[in-house]
Order: C-alpha cells, then structure tokens, then sequence
C-alpha cells in the first residue's frame, strides 16, 4: 500500500516539474512565426503576427505561474497524504490550464479590437 501510494505522489510531483519545465521552455522559446503545431492557437491570436506575439507570451506567463502551483499543490498532497489525491490533483491541473487560457482570452480582447488592430 505505501509502495502504491508513494509512486502516486511521486507521478503527482513529477507532473507538476514537468508542467514547469515545459512552461519555462515556452516562455524562453515562443514561436516565432504563427504555425499549426506549437503556441498558442486560437483563430483570434492567430489574426496576425502582433497578435501572436502577445498571446503567446501572456499564456507563457500565465502558465509558469499556474506550474508553481501545480507543482506546490503537489508537494501538499503528498505531506498531508489526502485522500482522492489524484482527483484532487486533477481537477487543480484542469482549472488552471482554464484559468490560463481565459486569462488570455481576456487579455486580447482588452488589448486588440475584432479586426486585429491594437486599441491605445
């Protein structure tokens, strides 16, 4: 039992280093040119480049942030050994990739109008 519980934990922690680690290379290495494969994809962030520039970098941010708490939500769970750990982890990992993308949803459309163009 203790052999299970502790792989779980370790799977837990492991997610949220891993969450971190991704994020940070996002963050350091955006890409560059809007594409089909890596950043953020929405049609609005993909209007032009300015537009995805800035989308990708607020994501990147935004999800450095929620990694730290993925990862210290992690470290929690395995201290105070909670019961549904894994549940508890999941849905902590579900709200905050929402969380992140709604942040930047936000963000653009304070910051760019419908046609793409930044507002002053």
């Amino acid at each position: 039992m203790l052999e299970t519980s502790l792989s779980l934990y370790l799977i837990i922690i492991f997610d949220g280093l891993l969450f971190l680690g991704l994020s940070y290379f996002y963050l350091k290495r955006p890409p560059k040119k809007i594409n089909e494969l890596y950043g953020y994809r929405t049609r609005k962030s993909m209007a032009n480049q300015d537009i995805w520039n800035a989308a990708n970098r607020r994501n990147a941010e935004d999800l450095v942030s929620y990694s730290w708490v993925l990862f210290g939500t992690g470290v929690l769970l395995w201290i105070f050994q909670l019961s549904y750990a894994m549940i508890i982890h999941l849905v902590i990992m579900l709200v905050g990739l929402a969380i992140a993308m709604y942040s930047t949803i936000r963000y653009l459309n304070e910051h760019f109008d419908s046609n793409g163009k930044k507002l002053k």
